[in-house]
């Protein structure tokens, strides 16, 4: 393409580029644009930037930690309408952004207080009004403190102690997933409860996995119209979840609509450590399709009381789940 008054022409074939540039222009403009356009195109060959709302929203009872703090446990009680610019602490003259020049100014602010003093001084607290919570942390004398956002991470993205098998493991991040699930019409709650009601159900066998998750029902067309793993519009291809080269099954319950970047990005790498090392969620159906298909697996192999090995565990360390408004799960008992 060429743009009137920039001075050169553009065009892109799939992996190369090429800039000519037009007579009657001075070098020094043509070099800023040339460098700019070189570094959008190298961007574009990158995965896109996230675009849905992951679980680490840390809504109103979710147990967070501090990693600032040598990962102390706290919980959520306050989500204040205001930036670390705009919001004031107490008792003082200054704002949350003042206490610390690392602190992005235009971060949310989350108010937290200790899970350990909370639980020792709030009766249930679990299974009261998760809108209460502030007030009753003010009323029991305990202190709250008022973080950026991104200093506080979701305790339930990183794999308990008790988890311990292949089945749990399986059955921990599938309890993760009811729980989003469960929280559409009220994602700025978080019930710690019911996740491990939903896990205590799974592992015991009460409920299982469903043999047909819904996603499989609305993506059965190749070309969806935006990419499962980035969720920006874009012409789709299927993807195999578990790569064909690692064993995956040619047929829709691992596969799932992506773009070309992020296909190409992935290639024959897990999905869950390709998520991990760019960093942003992974989608609460991949997860949900890639839980199934191992779940199988180890099934067949007889594998699933079998202990988790630690490099399987820190796999999914920290991993952060993701979920369009239009997603549930289909969940039935064992009968």
């Amino acid at each position: 393409m060429q743009r009137e008054g920039l001075g050169l022409y553009l065009s892109r074939e799939q992996d190369s580029i090429s800039i000519r540039l037009i007579e009657g222009h001075t070098n020094e403009i043509n070099a800023v644009i040339y460098i700019q356009l070189i570094d959008v195109f190298y961007q574009s060959k990158m995965p896109p930037e996230i675009q849905r709302e992951p679980e680490h929203r840390l809504p109103l009872g979710m147990t967070v930690i501090d990693s600032d703090a040598g990962y102390d446990r706290y919980v959520v009680v306050g989500l204040p309408d205001k930036t670390c610019s705009e919001f004031p602490v107490p008792d003082t003259d200054k704002t949350v952004a003042d206490f610390n020049d690392a602190y992005d100014e235009d971060t949310p602010v989350v108010q937290v207080v200790s899970k350990e003093a909370l639980d020792e001084s709030v009766d249930n607290w679990t299974r009261n009004s998760l809108a209460d919570l502030q007030s009753e942390a003010d009323d029991a004398g305990l202190k709250i403190y008022s973080y950026p956002s991104e200093r506080l991470q979701s305790a339930f993205s990183h794999v308990p102690n008790r988890v311990e098998t292949h089945r749990d493991l399986i059955c921990y991040q599938y309890a993760r997933l009811t729980h989003l699930a469960s929280t559409i019409d009220h994602p700025d709650q978080f019930k710690g409860w019911l996740l491990w009601t939903k896990y205590n159900e799974l592992t015991s066998g009460e409920i299982t996995m469903s043999s047909v998750l819904k996603e499989n029902q609305y993506q059965l067309k190749e070309n969806l119209g935006y990419c499962t793993y980035c969720n920006r519009e874009s012409e789709t291809t299927f993807d195999h979840i578990v790569p064909r080269d690692s064993g995956g099954v040619n047929d829709i319950s691992n596969m799932v609509p992506a773009c070309k970047s992020c296909n190409s990005s992935k290639n024959n790498k897990n999905i869950i450590d390709w998520h991990q090392q760019h960093g942003f969620p992974i989608d609460r159906v991949v997860v949900g399709k890639y839980l199934k298909l191992k779940w199988n697996e180890f099934e067949e192999d007889d594998l699933l009381d079998e202990e988790t090995p630690n490099s399987v565990r820190s796999r999914w360390e920290g991993l952060e789940i993701a979920r369009r408004i239009d997603q549930a799960l289909t969940m039935h008992p064992d009968r």
